[in-house]
C-alpha cells in the first residue's frame, strides 16, 4: 500500500512539473519573440523568425497539444491535426446567411489601393500609430474600464466558490453604437472555474436566489445542465448585487480553454474575438487567449480580398460568432450589432490585434488603415494548416459539399488545402464552415436559458434583445 501511495504521489509530482514547463517555455517563448519583432528581425512563413524563435502562438499549439505531455527537446509531428488539450494545473481553480451582414464595402473591394492610401508596391513600417483623436479615445476607454473592473471586482467579492479566471464582455462593458446613456445593459461576466459541480453547491448554498427552479434539484442537476447542454456555460441573468445588474455565466476552465484553442463552439471563442475586460488573471488563459485571437485573423482572411482597411478585417472578424446563430434571424439580436461594435470600439481593436498582426508573415500594412494579405496558394495553404481542427474538418465538409473532391485521411491535407484555397467561392465555403460549428451550440443554448434561468426571466431576456431588434430596424 505504502509503495502505491508513493508511485501516485511521484505521478501528481512529475504532471505538476510537466505543466508548469508548458506554461514557462510558452510564456518564454513570446518574450523572446517580442524582444525579436522589436529589434526588427525578419519573421519567415514557417512561425520562426531569424534566430530561429517560434512565435508565441505556434509555441503554444506544440506545447498543448497531447495534455502538455511534449517536453521542450521533443520535435513535432508533422501534419498532426490530433485535438489540442490544455493541461489541468492541479490546485487552481463576405455576408453570412445567418444575418450578420458584411459591410457592403468589403464586397466591392478589390486589389486596387484605396483612393489616398499608399499604393499597393508600398508597405509601412510596423503598425501604423493611432491618430491623436483614437490615442484620445483610448484613454477614456481605459479609464472606463478601470471604473468598471472596480465596481466588478466588488461584486466578485460577494462569491465565496473560487473564481480561477474571470472576464467582462458586451455593451455593459464597452459602449457600442446605438446605446444612449440612460439605456445601460446588463453587464455579461464569465467566471471559469475548475471543478463546476463543487462552485454550485457552493454557490447555491450562499446565493441560491441567483438560480431559477433548477437550484432546488441541487448542484449534479445544474453541473449536468451546463456541460451536457449547449456550449458548456450556465447563466444566471438578471441578479442584482450591491447595485448593479449582471448576468455570470459559470463554465470549466477546461471547457473554456478547449473552446479557445480548438473551437468547438465558438461560443465563448467567439465572443473574446471583440474586446474583453479581464477581471481575474490565469496564466494559462493568457495563451489560449493569443491562440485564438490569432485564429480570428486567419479565419478573417480567408473570407476578405487582397488588399482591406482596418475596418474591414474588425467587422469579418466580430462577425464570426454570429454566423449561424439563429437569433439574427428572429429578431433575437440587433441586425447592426457587429457594426456597432466595430464602430464604437475601433481603437481596442487596434490595440488588442496590432502584435498579431504585425507577428503574421502573409499579412501587412500598406497605408495608415489599408492592409494587405499573400494571396499565394502556398501561404494561404499553410494559413488553413495552421487552423482549429475543428474548423478544417468543417471546412473539408463544405468543399465536399460543392463537388470538390478531397481525399481523406492526415496525409491528404496538404493537397487538400491548396485546393481550398485556390477556390473562387473560398470566402463563402468559410463563411458555411463556421456557421456549421456556431449553429447547433447557440440554439441549444439558448434553449437551455429556459431551464437555467426559469421561464420569466427568460422572456424578460428575450423581450429586451427583440427590443433593440426592432429599435434598430426602425431607425434604418
Amino acid at each position: 500500500m505504502s509503495s502505491l501511495i508513493s508511485r501516485g504521489g511521484n505521478v501528481l509530482s512529475h504532471s505538476s512539473r510537466t505543466c508548469g514547463l508548458v506554461t514557462r517555455v510558452a510564456v518564454n517563448s513570446r518574450v523572446r519573440w517580442e524582444t525579436n519583432a522589436s529589434a526588427g528581425r525578419d519573421v519567415k512563413s514557417n512561425g520562426q523568425d531569424s534566430t530561429g524563435s517560434t512565435d508565441p502562438e505556434t509555441a503554444a499549439m506544440l506545447l498543448l497539444r497531447k495534455g502538455g505531455r511534449r517536453l521542450e527537446g521533443e520535435p513535432p509531428v508533422p501534419n498532426d491535426r490530433q485535438t489540442v488539450r490544455p493541461p489541468t494545473i492541479s490546485g487552481a481553480a463576405q455576408p453570412t446567411s445567418s444575418g450578420a451582414k458584411l459591410p457592403s464595402q468589403m464586397q466591392s473591394s478589390t486589389a486596387a489601393p484605396l483612393s489616398g492610401q499608399a499604393s499597393a508596391s508600398s508597405t509601412v513600417s510596423g503598425i501604423p500609430k493611432l491618430t491623436d483623436l483614437e490615442e484620445a479615445k483610448l484613454e477614456q476607454m481605459r479609464a472606463a474600464q478601470w471604473e468598471t473592473k472596480d465596481v466588478l471586482s466588488g461584486v466578485m467579492k460577494r462569491f465565496g466558490a473560487p473564481i480561477r479566471y474571470a472576464f467582462a464582455y458586451g455593451s455593459g462593458v464597452y459602449k457600442q453604437a446605438g446605446y444612449g446613456g440612460s439605456n445601460k445593459p446588463m453587464i455579461d461576466v464569465i467566471f471559469a472555474v475548475s471543478h463546476p459541480d463543487h462552485w454550485h453547491a457552493l454557490n447555491i448554498g450562499q446565493n441560491r436566489s441567483h438560480y431559477s427552479f433548477m437550484g432546488t434539484l441541487g448542484s449534479n442537476a445544474v453541473t449536468f445542465v451546463q456541460e451536457r447542454l449547449g456550449a458548456g456555460v450556465y447563466y444566471n441573468p438578471f441578479v442584482e448585487i450591491d447595485g448593479v445588474m449582471i448576468k455570470y455565466g459559470v463554465v470549466s476552465i477546461d471547457t473554456l480553454s478547449s473552446d479557445l484553442l480548438n473551437w468547438d463552439t465558438l461560443y465563448l471563442a467567439g465572443r473574446m474575438h471583440k474586446p474583453t475586460l479581464t477581471l481575474r488573471r490565469d496564466p494559462l488563459m493568457r495563451i489560449t487567449k493569443q491562440v485564438n485571437l490569432t485564429h480570428a485573423v486567419r479565419a478573417a482572411l480567408l473570407m476578405l480580398p487582397k488588399n482591406f482597411t482596418s475596418e474591414e478585417l474588425f467587422q469579418t472578424i466580430a462577425s464570426l460568432s454570429f454566423s449561424g446563430d439563429f437569433r439574427m434571424k428572429i429578431g433575437g439580436e440587433n441586425p447592426q450589432k457587429v457594426q456597432n461594435i466595430v464602430e464604437a470600439q475601433m481603437p481596442l481593436f487596434k490595440s488588442r490585434y496590432g502584435s498579431i498582426i504585425e507577428g503574421l508573415p502573409n499579412l501587412e500594412y500598406i497605408g495608415q488603415d489599408l492592409l494587405q494579405q499573400d494571396m499565394g496558394p502556398t501561404a494561404r495553404a499553410a494559413m488553413v494548416r495552421k487552423m482549429p481542427n475543428n474548423f478544417y474538418d468543417s471546412l473539408v465538409k463544405q468543399g465536399r459539399k460543392s463537388g470538390i473532391r478531397l481525399p481523406p485521411g492526415l496525409g491528404a491535407e496538404a493537397v487538400n488545402t491548396e485546393r481550398l484555397v485556390t477556390l473562387e467561392n473560398i470566402s463563402g465555403l468559410t463563411t458555411k464552415a463556421i456557421e456549421t460549428i456556431v449553429a447547433r451550440p447557440a440554439l441549444t443554448q439558448s434553449v437551455k436559458g429556459i431551464l437555467s434561468s426559469g421561464l420569466t426571466k427568460s422572456v424578460a431576456y428575450m423581450y429586451s434583445k427583440n427590443s433593440k431588434y426592432r429599435s434598430a430596424n426602425e431607425q434604418n
